[in-house]
């Protein structure tokens, strides 16, 4: 008897660490995209309408990382379902639409395609967006931006995201990758965890 209990009692003792362990691992992950109201979300100007854009299943979302706070405005215009990025102070930093494989110039679609077999294991591609960048340094404003996005653009400063499950060294995982308008391979992070109430994504 004194055996069993002395068993028991090493094993509870076991589980509150393995519990207080997992407990703090959870706090240290970066927070997730998560919807927000209309009202948590910064002050934003855009002229979609001098787009002559009508926009439909409007969402909110907020995503904090070590990088900082990004709030997507997401919604379906057409038959194509877009986000537009601002950061904390509401200014534009991104814009783009999700797209199939179909969509993508062969040439480039086939040099990411080439990146990724090569640096993973195993792959299944997820999402594809074709993304807007507005970078410092060009002629580009808000406007050009959002009338290039809307008019789906082929440019030469476009971007790739290219959302992954895949196998990395022997480790499973979510990514999210970015690669330039001729598919070169730009960066790439591990992705936070999906979402279940992202319905247009």
């Amino acid at each position: 008897m004194k055996s069993g209990a002395f068993v028991m009692k090493r094993f509870r003792i076991l589980y509150f660490f393995l519990l207080v362990g997992s407990f703090l691992f959870a706090q240290e992950k970066p927070e997730r995209e998560h919807r927000i109201k209309k009202s948590q979300f910064p002050k934003i100007e855009l002229a979609f309408e001098s787009a002559g854009q009508v926009l439909k299943q409007i969402r909110y979302y907020r995503e904090v990382d070590s990088a900082g706070t990004i709030y997507s405005l997401k919604f379906k215009s057409g038959r194509l379902h877009y986000h537009f990025d601002f950061d904390s102070a509401g200014i534009f930093t991104n814009s783009g639409f999700r797209v199939k494989q179909i969509d993508i110039p062969m040439e480039t679609y086939e040099q990411l395609e080439g990146y990724l077999s090569r640096n993973f294991e195993k792959i299944k591609i997820l999402r594809i967006f074709q993304e807007y960048p507005l970078r410092n340094g060009t002629n580009q404003t808000q406007e050009t931006i959002i009338n290039s996005t809307f008019q789906n653009l082929l440019q030469s400063n476009n971007e790739y995201k290219v959302m992954i499950h895949g196998s990395r060294k022997g480790v499973q995982n979510d990514f999210e990758l970015w690669f330039d308008a001729e598919g070169n391979f730009m960066r790439m992070r591990s992705a936070l965890p999906r979402n279940l109430d992202r319905v247009l994504y």
